[in-house]
């Protein structure tokens, strides 16, 4: 209310209610802190090396680095990201459970 100048919320609400929809509008995804067209060509969208079988098996880290500080994965790795962890706990929960098991008949 103080940034808006305003002393109560109904007033509030009709300063935002009479803003034009384009002008109070931001999506709910995530925007990178640059502004401007500051991606790289081959990251800023489909590009040729994600059909080849080299592109098939590059992707990116799931968390921001030095490089890449700012999130720009498309479908396949938010869908593969998710599926690899996955994947990466079980096997280390069967590894443990296998080591557990020896243990059992060892000292038994």
């Amino acid at each position: 209310m103080r940034l808006l100048g305003v002393s109560s919320r109904v007033e509030a609400a009709r300063l935002v209610a009479v803003e034009p929809v384009g002008a109070t509008y931001q999506p709910l995804i995530y925007q990178p802190p640059q502004l401007g067209d500051s991606l790289p060509v081959g990251e800023t969208g489909l590009a040729s090396a994600e059909f080849s079988l080299a592109g098939l098996f590059r992707i990116g880290l799931p968390f921001p680095t030095r490089s890449r500080p700012y999130n720009n994965h498309g479908r396949r790795e938010r869908l593969l990201w998710p599926v690899l962890i996955a994947f990466g706990t079980i096997m280390a929960f069967a590894a443990l459970y296998s080591v557990l098991l020896g243990l059992g008949e060892m000292l038994s």
